[in-house]
């Protein structure tokens, strides 16, 4: 039996929607890095790692989706090992949900 493509991806999301996804986390990091410095309303690198993680599991990406992935993760990782204590944002309060309802 010949499977259609959308039953061999499983229940992935096309990757045509993972870019307004990943758009909204480049512009969440580019907040980041504006705020990682400031002694409040520091967004939360962890929840956007779990946004990142989440469209790399939940969408059919393209080859070219999978870069960018990995570079938000790069980069995410620098804005959280960044000057501000170099430990990771454990501990901090977060902003992110009201924040990622917003934009």
């Amino acid at each position: 039996m010949n499977k259609k493509k959308s039953e061999t991806k499983g229940s992935l999301l096309p990757s045509a929607m993972a870019d307004v996804e990943l758009q909204q986390i480049e512009r969440a990091l580019t907040q980041l890095r504006t705020m990682h410095n400031q002694s409040s309303g520091t967004l939360n690198v962890d929840y956007w790692r779990e946004r990142l993680a989440a469209v790399a599991k939940g969408y059919a990406l393209v080859p070219a989706q999978k870069q960018r992935v990995e570079a938000l993760r790069i980069a995410l990782d620098s804005v959280d090992a960044g000057p501000r204590g170099g430990a990771g944002s454990r501990g901090r309060k977060s902003t992110n949900r009201l924040w990622a309802k917003a934009a």
